[in-house]
This record gives structure tokens, sequence and C-alpha cells, in this order.
């Protein structure tokens, strides 16, 4: 029964969309409501299975297990579960989305396909979290493509068929490299079976590429060049320097609804399929290229907070901050610690929640100024009181302030990298200062950021703009509170994901 809840969960905003496509396209108050309606209920279900998890169990939980595609030597099965890592994220997903609904209330232009699209999306992003067989993971992986393509390139900005194509290009590719490796493991995998068992099974395959016996078809050299490659699949899509650049792009050009999704969801799915595939799969790969995957990270941390230093656009300066803030993600993980490894999973929570919070305040001030350039704003406290104190308490989790959810993520991310293995990454000591350099920085840009746009002499033009409106507290005080809860209360997420970085780390030999 359980199992079917992680199904319904899954398939609801489809049937949702299906529902709104019946809809004459006049009614959009009735749009609005059923998308809302059918996200809150997908938040409703996720909260229902968060509450039936078992905290202290190892392995996959609510698992659904069913043959769906057999031809003899290709055997694909729809085999879906959760576990510690992916239920948060399972949450978060249904939380942010069903928040940017709320913050798209205000969208007029062809409002039934927008909905159709953001559910649709919700269901391929639910699915990647859930897909246990590597041709399902990859079939949700791609469901979420398209979706985001038409919602940047439709109800975007000026540039945003640019920027849809060069999201649509980039993560493509990261697909086509992703589902090329997906094969590759499958048939090397089967092949080190002597081709008595072929699985897509991420279970089934850390197994046999487990192995001792396997040694001659699995050699390192060729575990390597697959770990590699999921390794650039993935960096795309969490992005990681120099796959990079078309997220600044994506989200300047996107409407404030899908920065909210792109931010706190779509990038999370890179740092998760890393984890869950790459280091799930072949962690003794992963081992093998710590080091490089943690000056990666800080690369990511520095780049990117220097670029956002010198950003004349609040939306593009809130961009890079992202990039900066994945490369703690891969701090974390490359420590091969369970103080590292949790850090990282709370960053992928933690700033799905304030990224996507910092991108709907910054849509709110661009709705009311009509820009986002910095040079020109000042002074809002004073005629928008209510919408400044939220972007500065947005900026202040960012930034890693204690009692906020960034905290504690920097925090536990750093004491796994400095208490890094010296065999496993022979300089961590320093990569982990050079790293701490970039929240001083990030502190930097947002705290100048948020003096040259909310404080200061206000500019005339902007007396008497309108504060925040009573559907503008929904995704504000929802996100906020988030933040701070985790923050203040680190047990609320540590004691779902605790037994699962336990086995994880245990496994990789950390």
């Amino acid at each position: 029964m359980m199992g079917n809840l992680l199904t319904w969960l899954v398939f609801v905003p489809l049937i949702g969309a299906a529902l709104i496509l019946t809809i004459p396209r006049e009614n959009v108050n009735v749009i609005r409501s059923l998308a809302a309606i059918v996200s809150g209920s997908a938040l409703v279900l996720s909260l229902i299975i968060w509450g039936g998890f078992d905290r202290g169990v190892s392995g996959m939980q609510f698992e659904t297990v069913a043959p769906w595609f057999d031809i003899g030597f290709l055997q694909i099965n729809y085999e879906i579960g959760i576990d510690g890592l992916s239920m948060p994220l399972l949450v978060l997903t249904t939380i942010v989305t069903t928040l940017s609904i709320f913050a798209s209330f205000s969208i007029v232009k062809r409002v039934k396909e927008f909905y159709v699209w953001t559910l649709v999306l919700l269901t391929g992003m639910l699915g990647v979290f859930v897909a246990l067989d590597m041709f399902l993971f990859f079939l949700f992986f791609e469901l979420t493509l398209i979706p985001m393509f038409f919602l940047i390139g439709i109800w975007g900005g000026k540039m945003r068929e640019y920027a849809s194509f060069k999201f649509l290009i980039y993560t493509g590719l990261g697909s086509a490299i992703m589902f090329i490796t997906f094969i590759a493991m499958f048939v090397k995998g089967a092949e080190a079976m002597h081709f008595q068992e072929t699985s897509f099974s991420m279970i089934r395959l850390a197994e046999i590429y487990a192995n001792p016996a396997n040694p001659e078809v699995l050699t390192g050299a060729i575990k390597g060049g697959l770990f590699l490659a999921l390794f650039v699949a993935f960096a795309i899509k969490l992005p990681v320097f120099p796959f990079h650049t078309w997220l600044p792009n994506a989200h300047v050009e996107a409407p404030t609804a899908a920065s909210m999704i792109l931010a706190g969801v779509l990038l999370k799915m890179g740092g998760y399929g890393l984890i869950r595939v790459g280091f799930g799969v072949l962690p003794d790969q992963a081992a093998r290229f710590a080091t490089l995957i943690a000056i990666l990270g800080v690369i990511n941390i520095i780049y990117g907070a220097l670029l956002a230093l010198v950003q004349t656009d609040l939306k593009s300066l809130v961009a890079y901050s992202s990039i900066s803030h994945m490369g703690i993600v891969l701090l974390g993980v490359a420590s091969f610690t369970t103080a590292g490894m949790q850090g990282a999973i709370f960053q992928l929570v933690s700033h799905g929640f304030i990224s996507a919070l910092l991108f709907f305040m910054v849509g709110a001030i661009y709705e009311r100024t009509k820009t986002r350039t910095i040079s020109e704003l000042g002074g809002l406290s004073k005629s928008v009181p209510i919408l400044a104190g939220f972007m500065l308490a947005a900026a202040m989790a960012s930034v890693g302030l204690p009692g906020l959810s960034g905290f504690v993520s920097e925090l536990l991310a750093f004491i796994g990298i400095f208490g890094a293995s010296a065999d496993l990454i022979p300089a961590a000591y320093t990569i982990g200062v050079i790293g701490a350099i970039g929240i001083i920085l990030t502190a930097a840009y947002l705290l100048w950021a948020m003096q040259r746009t909310t404080f200061g002499p206000m500019k005339e033009k902007y007396v008497g703009l309108p504060d925040a409106r009573p559907m503008e507290y929904v995704p504000m005080v929802g996100l906020l509170v988030l933040s701070i809860a985790i923050g203040v209360y680190p047990h609320l997420l540590s004691d779902v994901i605790n037994t699962t970085v336990i086995d994880i780390v245990s496994k990789i030999g950390g």
C-alpha cells in the first residue's frame, strides 16, 4: 500500500495536468485553483510518506518492483523506492513547486499551458528521486527538460529563446552522456555475469560492480571511465565549472516561478544523481577521484562568488551565488566522511529553500520597480519594508548566519573536508581553507547587494510602491520558516538522512 502511495505521489501531478487540459482556457481562476490543489495534494502525499518513513532502517523503503519491458536480453523494471537521501528531496520538490504555483498567480499569458508544463515538470522531478532502475531514472530525467524549456522560452524575458535553447542544449548533452554511460554500465554488468543476468537496477549493478570475482571484465580503467562520464553528465546539471554557463542565462530570463523550481529543485538532481548512481554503483572510483571532486568544488565556490561580486543585475548575482553554493555539495561528498556527506545533503535541501526564496524576492521587487539593476535600486526598506525584510533574511540564510539552514550545511561540509583522510585527499586542509575564503566572499557580495538595494536614500520614483500582497506571504513565510526550522533544529533533517549517510560512507570506505 505504501509503495502504491509513492506511485500516486509521482503521477498525481501528471493526472492533474491532463485534467487542466480539459478546462477551457478562459477559466483562468479554475485552472490556477486546480493547479494549486494538485500540487498541494502531492505535498500532502509526500508529508504522509515522510511520517511513515522509518528513520532507523537501512536500505530502501516503500519499494515497488514490477516487470515493465522484457525481450530476453533487455529487461527493464518499474523499480522505485526511497531512502534517507531521496526522502527529504521529495518533500523539498513538492514544497517548492507548490509555493512556486502560488508565486505564479500573477501570470496572465497562456495560463493553461503554464500550469500544464509545471505539473508535468513536477512528475519528472519526483520520478528522478524515486527511480531505482537506471532506464526509468533517465526517462524521468528527460521529462524535466522539455517543460523547463517551454517555461523559459514562452514566459521568460527578452532573451528567453536564447536562454531556453542554451538550457536545452547543455542539459540535453548531459542527458545524452548519461544515457550512453547507463547503456555501457548495463552491458558491462551483463558481461560480468556472462549474460546470464541483465539489469538496469542501480542496487543490483552496485552488487555486480563490487563483486571481486569480476576484475577481468570490470577493470579499473573501465570503471574509472564510467565514473568520469557519469560525473560530467551530472556536473552539467549541478552545475560544475566549466559546465555552468547555461545557468545564469536560464535564471535571468526565466519567470520567477520557473527560477524558483530551477534553483530549488532541478540543480539538486545533479547532486542527487552523482551520489545515488556515481557513489552508489562505483564507490571505489568515487574515492579514486576524490581530490578532483574537491578541487572542482573549491573552484565552484570561489569562481561563483567572484562573479557574483561583480554583477550589476540582482537576479544574475543570485544565479552565480547558486553556482558557488553547489561547490559546497562537492566538498562535502569528496570528503568521504559522515559529516561531509550530511553537509552535502543538508546543502541540497537548505539551498533549495533559500534560493527559491531569493529568486521570489527578486521577482517581487522587479514587478514593482521594473528593474533588477542594482545601481538603479536603493532605499527599498523605506517604501516596501516587508519585502526588504524578507530579502535581507534570505540573504542572511545564504550567507550562513547561525540559526538559519545555510549555517548547518556549510559547517558540516567544512568539518567533513577538514577531517578527510590524507590518503584520499592529500591537500584536504589547504582545499578547506581556500573554500572557506568563499564564505567570506559570499558575505561580501550579498551584504553589499543588500546595502545598495534596500538601504540608503530612497529614490523618489519608488515612493508609494505597494508592499507585500497577501498571496505573496505564502511563499515568503513558508520558505523562510523552513530555513529557520532546519537551522534551529537540524535534527529535523539529520534524523531522516543519518542512517543512509552512514551506509553510503561505509560503502565508499570513508
